[in-house]
């Protein structure tokens, strides 16, 4: 075994209903169900498992693990029954800034932007509209940043990217956070 490689699948987002539309990224029970057959339910350990092979250094190179991050209602409403099927226990890792004094409203933009725009495109387009900064200065002279995100990430449209430096780099996360309340 690859002692500097494991092989765990991280999930994120899931669709399937009317709560849980299709986005960028997710995937349906069908997807995973494929991936589970795919990879062989035999190679894919539960969660405890996993980590007492890990542990004991037992790990073989076929043996896989999943993860779900965030703990999203998507994944109990979309993932979980799948896996139940299967008899698969997985790590299901929650966002623990929820428990501090933060806040954080990437679930409730995220649902925002998927259940009130036509396209992602459009979304953009509007979220752009707000910024009372020059953008076009900024993409020109953030152009080489984009290429070499485009080249890491090449399943990211060019308008993921604007977006991801725009609220990243050009704005502050209370500018961001008050341009989405805006928009709502």
């Amino acid at each position: 075994m690859n002692k500097n490689f494991y092989h765990g699948i991280m999930f994120h987002y899931f669709h399937g209903n009317k709560t849980h539309k299709k986005s960028q990224g997710s995937i349906d029970k069908d997807q995973l169900s494929n991936i589970i057959k795919k990879i062989g339910r035999k190679n894919i350990l539960d969660a405890d498992e996993f980590f007492y092979r890990h542990l004991e250094k037992k790990l073989k190179s076929n043996n896989v693990c999943f993860t779900f991050d965030d703990g999203l209602k998507s994944q109990f409403d979309i993932a979980l029954p799948v896996l139940q099927d299967y008899k698969i226990k997985s790590f299901f890792f929650i966002n623990t800034i929820n428990y501090t004094d933060n806040k954080n409203y990437i679930e409730l933009f995220r649902f925002f932007r998927n259940n009130f725009f036509k396209s992602i495109n459009e979304y953009y387009k509007e979220f752009f509209s707000y910024i009372d900064k020059d953008l076009n200065s900024f993409f020109k002279k953030e152009l080489s940043t984009l290429k070499k995100l485009k080249q890491k990430f090449p399943y990211y449209s060019i308008n993921d990217l604007k977006f991801r430096i725009t609220r990243d780099s050009l704005l502050t996360k209370s500018e961001y956070i008050k341009i989405c309340f805006k928009m709502f």
